[in-house]
């Protein structure tokens, strides 16, 4: 052993390096048991046909299995309680859906020889949603492949960088909302209108309700924000989305139009976060939109609630469809684009409402935004 030395707080003593290759030998056969056992993330190993042969303490947490034995058997999904897997007559990894799971692919990347690294969303029953950073390596015993699979949940880190990303981007929308107002009045000859004037406070109000939103969002991710109710007329409210968005964004070729069948409701709700969805649903309509198309966007009472819907002569492809809600998926690339999490976070847990699409080739994509009359009541 290497003679002490002085410290200020843990001991400075070291074995010499023979000592610790003689340690290092007593290591050579670590049980795989005692490696479960230790790791504070999920550990597994599934077989050839991707079910479960063993799993450590963490993933039983996790799944609520009081052994491995209940789960022995089970593939991943199934174990977990993915959504797909269990509708699915043949399980985990057999629906359309599991086609996009990185879960999945990174097992069958496994077992075909390759190390693989993936993030993957699973839908719980009951609505939660399991957010993973999954690693596999291949192995092998006794000539039978296998797959070790590891995985750390990343939903809280997901989550804060999906809120900056869209907090960021809704603010830019506004912001730039404004500078387009003034630089209108800049380039006016004659003094401003009142109207003109009025609109440009109205935005800059927007804008300062958008940064104030923003921590109140990230509060509601930690369980104890409110939302901030006020009365706002439906179809006035809509006609000021879309001229905030306009005054900005030139439609070029495009066209953009209220439907002739709108209604002016009088509704209670979070008019910043209401406003996001609404003009977020705008602006991927009219991207979604080729030159000469035409956007349409309109507003009516429907089943006690109001329902707000933009439609864009464009058609979503199948496999964009099966993961457009979910939170890191975008079109646009790594770190672009809001994406569609967004306004179904906004719309369906702050403003207990829900969003949904429908799209064909024939008839182009409507999305739906449909929120009670009373937040306040809806909330209680």
């Amino acid at each position: 052993m290497t003679p002490s030395h002085t410290t200020r707080f843990a001991p400075a003593d070291r074995l010499d390096r023979p000592e610790v290759m003689a340690q290092y030998r007593l290591f050579d056969n670590l049980s795989m048991h005692e490696i479960f056992k230790s790791v504070p993330v999920i550990f597994l190993v599934v077989n050839r046909y991707r079910q479960i042969v063993c799993a450590n303490e963490r993933f039983l947490e996790i799944v609520k299995a009081p052994s491995v034995e209940a789960i022995m058997g089970m593939r991943p999904g199934e174990a977990m309680g993915c959504v797909k897997a269990l509708s699915a007559p043949s399980g985990c990894g057999t629906t359309e859906f599991c086609s996009t799971c990185g879960a999945v692919r990174a097992i069958l990347d496994g077992l075909g020889g390759e190390a693989s690294q993936k993030e993957c969303e699973i839908a719980l029953e009951g609505g939660a949603i399991l957010e993973l950073q999954v690693w596999v390596t291949p192995t092998e015993r006794e000539g039978e492949p296998f797959t070790i699979f590891t995985a750390i949940d990343i939903a809280h880190e997901k989550r804060r960088k999906n809120l900056e990303r869209t907090f960021f981007h809704d603010i830019s929308n506004t912001a730039s909302g404004v500078w387009g107002l003034v630089e209108e009045l800049l380039e006016e000859k004659r003094a401003p209108s009142k109207e003109r004037l009025k609109a440009i406070h109205t935005a800059s109000q927007w804008l300062i309700d958008e940064v104030r939103s923003q921590k109140k969002l990230l509060d509601a991710e930690a369980g104890f924000a409110k939302v901030d109710c006020e009365e706002v007329l439906s179809l006035t409210f809509l006609r000021e989305c879309i001229a905030l968005y306009s005054s900005h964004k030139p439609l070029g070729m495009k066209q953009l139009s209220i439907l002739p069948d709108s209604e002016e409701v009088a509704l209670k709700t979070d008019p910043v976060l209401l406003r996001r969805v609404l003009i977020n649903m705008i602006k991927n309509a009219l991207e979604a939109s080729p030159s000469g198309g035409h956007v349409t966007a309109g507003c009516q009472m429907r089943r006690g609630m109001v329902r707000f819907s933009v439609t864009n002569p464009g058609y979503i492809p199948r496999h964009v469809q099966m993961c457009l809600f979910q939170r890191s998926f975008s079109t646009k690339g790594e770190g672009r684009g809001v994406g569609t999490y967004a306004m179904k976070l906004f719309a369906e847990t702050y403003l207990k409402g829900f969003i949904y699409f429908a799209t064909s080739p024939e008839e182009g994509t409507t999305f739906t935004l449909s929120v009670p009359l009373d937040l306040e009541g809806s909330a209680t």
